[in-house]
């Protein structure tokens, strides 16, 4: 029996090469999709917890400002206030006389606002209206 040798393919050389690069690419890029989903769904989660704290802290200014409106029947004076939960608030109050009958009424339109400037800025406002009879 005679055995023949191997016949070398010049067109075959380099082509592991080729599969090993393509690969390895494939690989990477697989790998910075991955990487950039993370880092955008890391940035929305930081988001929605910076709106949550930017919506109580503007609640929260809201309601602290409730009592004296009720008990003075005017609006304080508004602005803004120093950061309560780290931070800042503003608060506006628009009074409205109504008269029905012979009945009059006070209408107060409360706007308390909070923000947390930086690279990625969060603003939220809470709003309340309260009807307070007049007393005279």
């Amino acid at each position: 029996m005679k055995i023949l040798p191997l016949k070398r393919f010049s067109g075959q050389r380099g082509a592991a090469l080729f599969v090993a690069i393509f690969l390895i690419t494939v690989v990477v890029l697989a790998a910075g999709i991955v990487a950039m989903t993370s880092v955008t769904q890391q940035t929305g989660q930081v988001r929605a917890g910076q709106a949550d704290q930017a919506w109580y802290a503007a609640l929260a200014r809201l309601e602290s400002e409730i009592p004296g409106i009720v008990n003075s029947q005017s609006c304080p004076p508004g602005g803004s206030e120093p950061p309560a939960i780290g931070m800042p608030t503003s608060f506006t109050c628009e009074r409205v006389e109504f008269q029905e009958g012979a009945d009059a009424y006070f209408i107060f339109n409360l706007v308390a606002q909070a923000a947390l400037p930086g690279p990625i800025p969060v603003r939220r406002s809470a709003r309340a209206q309260i009807i307070v009879e007049d007393p005279t």
